[in-house]
């Protein structure tokens, strides 16, 4: 499976106090979550993010008709 495990690294702006979660892919990919249906990911990029916020995202690619892969983040306090 092309993306069965997606590396996520946390990266923290001390301006915001947020986190950015960057998944580790080659490709340009999509993602959703159950409050938003449009895409959240700039860049393969989940933006401003709280200290240990969970979130489940649900990750694709435009070229795929398959199911979205399912991407649990957890952010660190």
């Amino acid at each position: 499976e092309k993306y069965a495990t997606i590396p996520v690294d946390y990266l923290y702006n001390n301006k915001t106090k947020l986190f950015t979660a960057k998944l580790n892919v080659n490709e340009n990919v999509e993602c959703t979550n159950n409050n938003h249906t449009h895409n959240i990911c700039t860049n393969n990029e989940v933006l401003n993010l709280p200290e240990c916020k969970e979130m489940i995202v649900f990750v694709s690619h435009n070229s795929c008709t398959d199911r979205h892969k399912e991407l649990k983040l957890d952010v660190p306090p």
